[in-house]
């Protein structure tokens, strides 16, 4: 079963200097988002901004973000996707540190909270394609693998992390502290960034693999789009990428809540129960993606693994048992953590290195364009339908976007 790939060991990549660096920043930098994200509505609601005011906020930093994948992505193609990064991180620091001084001088008028979620939102905009496209710059083809396994573990368990820091933060300080930590993350993410070299071998190989084959056709927006619609993998993983979020964000910000209290009866500590076992599966699976690029018939086998992922999620109303759920969210989300290495990999490896950035931008593109959608169409099925409902239809959903997968022949040679 095993294919002529070499085995991959997991813990090779940080013994290069280069991907230590980068993973210690990007788990800072995740870190500071996480207390962001709850910093932020206590300032605004302690400070007298109010619900509505909050929303507001949210949404302009939330558009500004999916405004500006685009422009990271193809900044990072220009530039090169480490110094896009740093000088972004760079940025979120200034911005975050205002965003201090304006929490620890009072009452912060409406004006001024935009005025620091739009950079806040365009800044992480450009950030998170060039984070995708990164990797190959740090380390050769035979790392990226054990490379993506780890940031994916890393960033599972700062998705955690972050949070509950910041909630500890601003719950025992002052929320100018929480956030002047949170300037601070990202300020030593860049400092990181800067210290790393680029593996001069991984970027001339991958320049090298594709020049011939490529030569200028990559360099407009228009070339990266008809490339991303023939290609079977980037337009697959595309594919899959918007409708796995259609179905899951929805599910997991909505109907489980919902689930939660009126179903299980259990509030807020069944919720996060289930979220527990989301993100031990995320890092569980994501320990395994390197395995998968070894076996034969791969690309077969990781569409088997999405549709198993798609008929976990239908498993978590089995029997209005949190026990049964929550082992259903973590089977769905070791799959979910699986897969995202093995197509994100691949992805690196096969994506020209012109286009990468692009390619990445689209990616994260679907996936923040499905994000409002899914909570619309979730709070919208949950006022005339059960949860469970709710619940079945987004994995049977994701199921169905990895069939369509089997349709064809070199994606599922992969």
């Amino acid at each position: 079963m095993i294919a002529e790939e070499p085995a991959v060991r997991l813990l090779a990549p940080l013994r290069e200097r280069r991907f230590a660096l980068y993973l210690v920043g990007q788990v800072l930098s995740q870190f500071g988002d996480g207390i962001y994200l709850v910093t932020l509505p206590f300032v605004m609601l302690n400070q007298g901004g109010g619900p509505a005011n909050l929303g507001v906020v949210l949404a302009c930093y939330g558009a500004a973000r999916l405004a500006f994948f685009p422009v990271g992505g193809a900044l990072a193609d220009r530039l090169g996707a480490r110094p896009v990064m740093l000088v972004a991180d760079a940025l979120r620091a200034l911005v975050v540190l205002g965003f201090a001084l304006l929490a620890a001088g009072g009452h912060i008028p409406l004006w001024a909270m935009v005025a620091v979620a739009v950079p806040f939102g365009i800044l992480g905009g450009i950030f998170m394609p060039a984070s995708f496209a990164a990797l190959p710059q740090i380390v050769g083809p035979e790392s990226l693998a054990a490379g993506n396994s780890l940031i994916q573990v890393t960033q599972s368990t700062s998705r955690i992390a972050g949070p509950a820091l910041g909630g500890t933060l601003v719950g025992s300080l002052k929320s100018s502290v929480g956030l002047l930590i949170d300037a601070i993350t990202f300020l030593v993410s860049s400092l990181t960034l800067l210290a790393i070299r680029p593996a001069k071998h991984a970027v001339e190989k991958t320049s090298a693999r594709h020049e011939d084959e490529d030569g200028d056709r990559l360099r407009t927006w228009r070339s990266v789009l008809r490339y991303a619609v023939s290609s079977p993998l980037v337009r697959m993983t595309l594919l899959t990428t918007l409708v796995f979020n259609l179905a899951a964000v929805g599910l997991i910000e909505v109907a489980l809540p919902v689930f939660a209290q009126d179903t299980l009866g259990r509030g807020a500590l069944g919720f996060g129960v289930m979220m527990a076992g989301l993100g031990v599966g995320s890092v569980v699976g994501a320990l395994l993606g390197p395995v998968l690029l070894r076996l034969r018939r791969r690309g077969l086998i990781a569409l088997c693994l999405g549709i198993a992922e798609g008929l976990a999620m239908t498993g978590i109303p089995v029997g209005s048992s949190l026990v049964v759920a929550t082992a259903a969210m973590f089977t769905a989300a070791s799959l979910q953590g699986t897969v995202n290495v093995f197509y994100m990999t691949l992805l690196q490896r096969a994506v020209p290195a012109r286009a990468l950035g692009r390619v990445m931008s689209l990616l994260v593109t679907c996936a923040g364009l499905a994000y409002p959608a899914s909570a619309l169409l979730a709070g919208t099925a949950l006022g005339a339908v059960d949860p469970h409902v709710v619940i079945i239809v987004a994995g049977l959903g994701v199921s169905a976007a990895f069939s369509v997968g089997f349709l064809s022949k070199p994606y599922r040679n992969l």
